[in-house]
């Protein structure tokens, strides 16, 4: 859980998206200027410039909010937002609701926080970002069943938020919900740019597929993750479980299995590559996925393009086989992009 501190929300100090009198505006395009450039005491002045004109303005007051959260003071910052709360907000509640839960978390106050992203939530249902941020405060808390529960709220509102798909796989995995784990991890490497996510999510791919199944003494050792499997949930996961270690046990590629240690980054994508294309049709249909991500995988399989996901989101790991692969398959590679871009994000 240390990685929760690292990404906490997501928010734009976009003043021009709102409306306000042209000097008040000015005022506050001034000051979005200097927040932006990190001199905060000086976007504050300006604010404060612009509250003097338009004291009423829930703009002005959450910029302030937002550039005293910035300074780290907390007690300031959560004043202003309280009191844009009592103003005309519109157009402004995903932003602001989505930063006063936030300066409440760093307080230390996680049910404020909670209280705060579920008013904000019923004002914009639609919204990812106030349940992407109330899904880190229960992460904070140790409490998986109510972050993947946010967590799926806000992957539900957008396709391409890049840490509502690494956390919906990072605590599925916690809670050995294994389809939805392989399901948002895949999905989460392929529309991240950021190469740590990349990284840390082809790691846990690799390593929680090698846990499943261990040779030891040329026999077969099936191990029980120790994770909290009840339910359904249960059921669902022994059957995917069941698949991919009788196709570990099964499959081979000469005398080496697939379960034995790999020692070189292409024996790592040549397992990785063999395992995820399983894993892909085993998601597609499988009842423990209830949202649109399931119909992407049923995409990819409809359009022929597991090969080039599996082989793009493995790139990293070996870019010789990569490389070699995209010789021959440029022009799917270019497809999958082409049906990701144009129809997979515009349904």
């Amino acid at each position: 859980m240390n990685k929760v501190a690292l990404i906490i929300f997501a928010l734009a100090a976009s003043a021009t998206l709102f409306a306000a009198p042209d000097a008040v505006q000015d005022l506050v395009n001034q000051g979005v200027q200097f927040h932006e450039q990190g001199q905060y005491d000086e976007a504050i002045a300006k604010y404060k410039q612009a509250e003097k004109k338009a004291p009423k303005n829930a703009l002005v007051k959450y910029e302030m909010a937002f550039s005293y959260h910035a300074k780290h003071e907390l007690d300031k910052a959560l004043t202003y937002a309280k009191a844009a709360t009592k103003l005309d907000t519109k157009g402004l509640n995903e932003n602001l609701y989505s930063l006063m839960g936030t300066i409440y978390d760093e307080k230390g106050m996680p049910d404020s926080a909670i209280a705060t992203y579920r008013k904000g939530f019923e004002k914009e249902p639609n919204s990812y970002n106030i349940p992407y941020n109330a899904t880190i405060t229960y992460m904070r808390q140790n409490n998986a069943d109510s972050s993947y529960a946010w967590v799926k709220r806000s992957i539900n509102n957008s396709r391409t938020h890049e840490g509502s798909y690494y956390y919906a796989g990072f605590i599925a995995s916690q809670m050995g919900k294994w389809p939805a784990f392989y399901a948002y991890t895949m999905y989460s490497t392929f529309i991240t740019k950021k190469g740590e996510i990349i990284r840390d999510n082809l790691s846990r791919l690799y390593g929680k597929t090698k846990y499943l199944v261990i040779k030891k003494d040329n026999a077969i050792e099936r191990n029980n993750p120790n994770v909290k499997q009840t339910g359904n949930d249960s059921t669902v996961n022994n059957e995917f479980l069941l698949s991919i270690q009788t196709s570990l046990v099964t499959d081979s590629i000469g005398p080496r299995k697939y379960y034995d240690t790999d020692s070189t980054s292409a024996q790592q994508t040549e397992f990785l590559i063999h395992i995820l294309d399983k894993c892909i049709k085993l998601i597609a249909f499988t009842d423990e996925i209830d949202d649109p991500i399931q119909r992407f995988y049923q995409g990819l399989i409809r359009e022929r393009l597991t090969e080039a996901f599996i082989y793009s989101i493995c790139e990293p790991i070996d870019r010789p086989t990569f490389a070699q692969w995209l010789i021959k398959n440029r022009s799917e590679q270019a497809r999958l992009y082409q049906w990701f871009n144009r129809e997979w994000l515009m349904l």
